[in-house]
C-alpha cells in the first residue's frame, strides 16, 4: 500500500478519534478477522491458561523497553540464557570433550 495512503489513514484515525467497525478495520489491514467478543475472550483465556510456566513472563519481558539501553540488556540476557539450558549444557560438554580429544591427538 502506498505510503501516502497509509499516512492519510493514520491522520484520519488521529484527527477524528472515531471508532471503526470490524469491516473497515479489516479493509485497512488492522485486523485479520473479527469474532464475537465473548468467543474471543474465552479462547484467549483458554490459550493463555494452557501456556507452560514461564512463557507469560518471558513474553512480557521480550516487549520493547522504553529505554534503548534496557532493551539491549534484555536482549543480551535472553541470548545468554540459552547457554544455561540443559540441552545446551550437554552440547557444551560434548564440544569440550571433542576439543580435549583434538588436543591430545595433535
Amino acid at each position: 500500500m502506498p505510503v501516502s495512503r497509509l499516512s492519510n489513514r493514520a491522520l484520519e484515525v488521529i484527527l477524528t478519534a472515531d471508532l471503526f467497525d470490524a469491516q473497515t478495520a479489516a479493509s485497512y489491514g488492522w485486523i485479520n478477522r473479527a469474532v464475537p467478543a465473548d468467543e474471543y475472550v474465552d479462547r484467549v483465556a483458554r490459550n493463555i491458561a494452557a501456556l507452560p510456566d514461564g512463557v507469560i513472563e518471558a513474553a512480557k519481558h521480550s516487549l520493547p523497553a522504553d529505554d534503548f539501553k534496557e532493551g539491549l540488556l534484555r536482549e543480551n540476557d535472553a541470548w545468554a540464557s540459552t547457554f544455561s539450558r540443559p540441552a545446551n549444557a550437554i552440547s557444551r560438554d560434548r564440544c569440550a570433550a571433542s576439543r580435549a580429544a583434538c588436543r591430545t591427538v595433535t
